[in-house]
């Protein structure tokens, strides 16, 4: 066992006081709301957009193996 004393750094601390009373400080800046639109907004539609493209260009039920899968 190393049987030290536990040393605290203060810079970890800091951090640490920061992170768990950052919602305390929040404030809507331009680019708060501008990551807040892209990640709550755009991302999801363009991912939507994307795989309901992709998942209603393709019929996989009832194919028989001469028949194409595109429908």
């Amino acid at each position: 066992m190393a049987g030290g004393v536990l040393k605290t750094e203060k810079a970890i601390e800091n951090h640490n006081i920061w992170r768990e009373q950052h919602y305390l400080r929040f404030r809507w800046t331009p680019a708060s709301v501008k990551t807040a639109v892209v990640a709550f907004i755009v991302f999801p539609t363009a991912l939507y957009t994307a795989i309901s493209y992709s998942s209603n260009r393709w019929t996989w039920n009832a194919k028989l193996k001469d028949q194409p899968l595109a429908g």
